[in-house]
């Protein structure tokens, strides 16, 4: 997956979630942040992002964050881009893909995948590393929690897959401290016989591919 026209900015401050002050050109202008999450450590103020100009330039925020830094490392700030890169990378999965489908509702919540009219697959987004751990979430997620509780019931191979959109992962864990439900749904998933997946990505100015798959610790 690539990435085109970055430039380098520098944080003002965040307001609400998606929306971020930033000195591009010596100009203060509004940016977009594709991401629900606090990504501590990541963004604030003085902190380097880099941004580029949305296509679409008829809305109110001309600007995306598309990357962030953190001790050295590129940080991939859109949290939506993990699941076109789960997509790109499903080839180094053990399944032969038969059929594909996308947003598939079971239970009334709506999933990331339906593999093969039987693989259900969720996938998750981690930013949050702390000496080599991706942690999720990084801020309370109950709609996160109800589709792994939800999950349970599906009689068929059902998978969670964390995609750590940075390179310096070593293992993935469920933020336990943070999100005491979300932990115990992962429980529940995994008693239920689900099977959890983590991979990290190597990101530069130009991209972000897949580095490694890694351990999920539940």
């Amino acid at each position: 997956m690539n990435f085109e026209g970055l430039e380098k900015a520098e944080v003002i401050k965040r307001e609400k979630r998606f929306r971020l002050y930033v000195s591009f050109k010596g100009e203060e202008i509004l940016t977009y942040l594709p991401n629900p999450g606090r990504l501590q450590g990541i963004i604030y103020p003085s902190a380097t992002v880099y941004i580029r100009k949305r296509e679409n330039e008829k809305r109110k925020t001309f600007y995306e964050a598309i990357l962030g830094v953190q001790n050295g490392v590129l940080v991939s700030l859109n949290a939506s881009l993990a699941n076109k890169i789960f997509e790109e990378n499903l080839f180094r999965f053990p399944v032969k893909i038969k059929e594909f489908r996308r947003e598939f509702n079971y239970h009334g919540k709506r999933y990331d995948f339906l593999i093969n009219n039987k693989i259900l697959v969720e996938v998750k987004s981690v930013t949050l590393v702390e000496k080599g751990v991706g942690m999720f979430p990084d801020a309370p997620t109950i709609r996160g929690s109800e589709h792994l509780e939800f999950m349970k019931d599906w009689l068929f191979e059902k998978w969670v897959v964390f995609v750590v959109q940075r390179e310096d992962a070593k293992i993935v864990k469920p933020h336990r401290d943070l999100d005491e439900r979300f932990y115990r749904a992962t429980q529940i998933f995994k008693r239920s016989g689900g099977i959890f997946w983590a991979f990290t990505c190597y990101v530069t100015h130009s991209g972000i591919n897949f580095k490694e798959f890694i351990d999920v610790q539940v």
